[in-house]
């Protein structure tokens, strides 16, 4: 099969559904032998070698005190097989999901990794090497493809639903494992009728346990639009025409509505590229839309525009006394870390993450007026925005990130401290870690008791392990009150759920 053909099979693909630790060695891929070469000056890389095809357990070490009201599972979701066969992927967001979970309960802290059996896995298991494209990556003598599944890393994020955990992608359907050992037990299908229709990375879970999703059909200029009871049924499923749709990552639900920016990225016909990646262009003169939707009928209840910008992820939306709806986000004017370092990143060149970096900003939309406005609240690079589960939709007063200070200078490309800001005193209270560590998406929680806390993973890449930080909510200045560290180091990883039990 010619390689135009394989990409247009890809693109097809996307238009019908889009889109042991140091136990590697210098192979013929140059990529691979860039990429080690690279981790010998920049040890902070250890972080996206990526793993090898294993399980991962092990009884975490804990010090300090951990909150004897903590208890349940943290489970975690991000790309962790980047290399098969002696050959590297050549973009981040293409490795095999590796799904964690780490557990509280009376015997202390327990972990658990383990890759997603997906069906594009287990082909390349059986091959012994790289059959399949990807977002950003096109291996040797790819095969053909018929659907987006077909490519389905499960590699973004995860959802517990029902009794199922599902593994989340941006452009396909979520995989169910079992939560109680991390086993894949195959693609989900919510009913006949929404086979294969795209089930986005980020969904909205409200208070009463409702459910919202939405997915992107990109080449098709079709939006989807999912809705769940508290006990996990589907309700409703509705798919709109929306004329540049583009790539919209995450989005936003408030008491009445469902919002979404529409950042002006899309696959360009008729380009002669290698992946989809290569298909996309920024159209930095153009706006970024502001769609509102209405929860009640799944309609359109207004279009506003923004200067162009790319949001990867928001924190929260909210409706005012006057119906404005007010939300937040990680602001990046540009998609070039996505198109750009995330690519250089996995050969071990300069990714830079300062460039084209997120900051956080806070908008305001007024359906009346028809206006949507924004401003920056803070100085500093900032992602990963989140707020306590019962905030969602409602009204918050705090808002966790993290950031990078211009006057910090760790010794990796990354965000180095964790922020919670008090929106209504405009205060921000941080915590910088240490030059060997690097973090990941911290998430706030709540105890069976009340209490607040924020599970803050990172890794320790000088020492070689993963780690789990706890702080108090309302203290994360003080620093941790308790830290577990396992014995290993896995890839760093994307987003998780917090479930109490």
């Amino acid at each position: 099969m010619k390689r135009r053909d394989v990409l247009q099979l890809a693109l097809t693909a996307a238009a019908l559904a889009p889109l042991g630790r140091f136990a590697f060695a210098a192979t013929g891929d140059a990529w691979e032998a860039a990429f080690l070469d690279a981790m010998a000056d920049e040890p902070w890389l250890l972080g996206y070698l990526g793993c090898d095809d294993r399980t991962f357990e092990a009884a975490a070490e804990v010090t300090g005190s951990w909150p004897a009201a903590l208890r349940g599972s943290l489970y975690r979701n991000g790309p962790g097989m980047h290399s098969l066969g002696g050959w590297r992927y050549r973009h981040l967001f293409d490795g095999d999901g590796l799904v964690q979970a780490w557990r509280f309960g009376a015997d202390g802290v327990n972990h658990q990794a383990r890759l997603v059996a997906t069906h594009k896995l287990e082909r390349e298991r059986a091959a012994g090497r790289r059959l399949l494209p990807g977002f950003g990556s096109l291996p040797p003598d790819a095969v053909g493809v018929t659907g987006a599944d077909d490519l389905n890393p499960a590699n973004i994020s995860v959802l517990p639903h029902g009794d199922r955990l599902l593994a989340l992608w941006e452009a396909g359907s979520a995989w169910a494992l079992d939560p109680k050992d991390l086993t894949t037990e195959g693609l989900v299908t919510f009913s006949a009728e929404t086979r294969g229709l795209p089930f986005s990375a980020h969904p909205r879970l409200e208070p009463d346990g409702t459910l919202w999703n939405f997915g992107y059909l990109a080449s098709a200029d079709k939006l989807v639009l999912w809705h769940f009871a508290p006990d996990a049924t589907l309700k409703r499923v509705k798919v709109l025409d929306v004329p540049r749709v583009g790539m919209p990552h995450d989005f936003m639900v408030t008491r009445h509505h469902l919002l979404l920016l529409l950042p002006p990225l899309y696959p360009e016909p008729g380009v002669d590229a290698d992946t989809l990646l290569d298909s996309l262009r920024w159209h930095s003169r153009e706006a970024t839309r502001v769609l509102v939707l209405r929860k009640a009928d799944l309609e359109v209840a207004g279009e506003m525009e923004l200067p162009a910008q790319w949001v990867f992820h928001y924190g929260n939306a909210w409706e005012d006394e006057a119906g404005v709806i007010r939300f937040d986000a990680a602001r990046a004017p540009d998609p070039l870390l996505m198109t750009e370092s995330f690519r250089e990143l996995m050969r071990g060149a300069d990714a830079d993450f300062t460039t084209s970096a997120a900051r956080p900003y806070r908008y305001r939309v007024d359906l009346r007026a028809g206006t949507a406005v924004e401003e920056p609240f803070a100085d500093m690079l900032g992602e990963f925005p989140s707020v306590l589960p019962r905030h969602v939709g409602r009204r918050h007063g705090e808002l966790v990130m993290l950031g990078r200070h211009a006057g910090d200078q760790p010794r990796h490309d990354g965000l180095d401290r964790v922020s919670v800001f008090d929106l209504e005193r405009e205060i921000e209270s941080s915590w910088r870690y240490p030059d060997t560590e690097m973090p990941e998406e911290h998430l706030p929680v709540e105890a069976a008791d009340g209490s607040r806390w924020l599970l803050g993973p990172a890794l320790d890449w000088a020492s070689g392990y993963s780690l789990l930080r706890v702080f108090r909510l309302e203290d994360v200045a003080a620093g941790p009150v308790a830290t577990a560290r396992l014995p290993y180091a896995v890839p760093l990883g994307l987003h998780g759920r917090f479930l109490a039990g």
